[in-house]
């Protein structure tokens, strides 16, 4: 019985590809080619929905590279780690790539300190509120009415109107995980909350929220998600040819959809 191809491209344990000098379909030979770490520290979704069972959409993304990249020199390899300990590693001078980040998120905004790729999706935070009561930015003044609750995600910091929670101006109550938020929203205990657009639009799909929230049309900020390359410029080129035509990959598209995602989260003009 043929094994489930895994994200690393080697099969289960039931399979009879490995890792270990094994042939790929297309004859090429596993253990010619190098590997490739590629970083995340997203453990939720849609990036990571079940780490057990290495499924999401980081695993989904590293998954196509191996199995139709057109350079068949790397072997790529997802490494999902904390914030903190991913710092360490770029201040130790590894060599790897992190998946779905900002220029923004490293201090590098002209593109400078770290090779990136164009972009792999489009993200914003956005404010989600009950369709009932909806709710629509306009600054950090909306964010003051008596007795409106924000709700965010502990520790976080919200650029734009951090000064203003600082303050005791606009009230926050935090929870731990992305998704209290949505029970928070619907249990009345918050009148919106800030999420990742990405991360909505999959438990929107999930939990089939479509008719039960509002998406404010103006959202605190707005980025986009490239991979950031520390390694030389074959692996640079090689990820950054592949991103450049995810907007024309169908199979890109299918995977997206999994997460409630479209194309139109795509952007590889920058």
């Amino acid at each position: 019985m043929v094994g489930s191809l895994l994200a690393d491209g080697s099969l289960s344990a039931d399979g009879s590809l490995f890792a270990e000098g094994s042939s790929l379909a297309d004859g090429a030979s596993l253990e010619s080619k190098k590997v490739v770490t590629l970083w995340s520290y997203y453990d939720h979704p849609p990036f990571v929905t079940s780490a057990a069972d290495k499924k999401g959409l980081s695993y989904d993304f590293v998954e196509m590279l191996n199995l139709f990249s057109e350079n068949q020199t790397f072997q790529y390899r997802l490494e999902v780690v904390p914030r903190k300990r991913l710092d360490s590693y770029l201040e130790q001078g590894k060599k790897g790539a992190v998946l779905w980040v900002s220029p923004l998120f490293f201090a590098d905004p002209e593109q400078e300190k770290y090779r990136w790729t164009g972009a792999l999706l489009k993200d914003e935070q956005s404010f989600i509120s009950n369709s009932k009561t909806p709710f629509i930015f306009d600054g950090p003044e909306s964010l003051m009415q008596p007795g409106f609750v924000l709700g965010g995600l502990r520790g976080h910091i919200y650029h734009g109107i951090q000064e203003e929670i600082d303050a005791g101006k606009i009230i926050r109550s935090d929870v731990s995980y992305v998704k209290q938020n949505i029970g928070m929203l619907l249990k009345n205990r918050v009148d919106c909350f800030l999420i990742p657009y990405t991360t909505m639009k999959y438990f929107e799909k999930e939990m089939k929220l479509s008719n039960k929230i509002y998406y404010s049309p103006n959202p605190l900020n707005t980025y986009r998600r490239h991979i950031m390359v520390r390694h030389n410029s074959q692996v640079f080129h090689a990820l950054d040819n592949v991103v450049k035509q995810l907007e024309q990959d169908d199979y890109w598209a299918a995977l997206l959809d999994q997460y409630g995602l479209s194309l139109s989260t795509v952007n590889t003009d920058y």
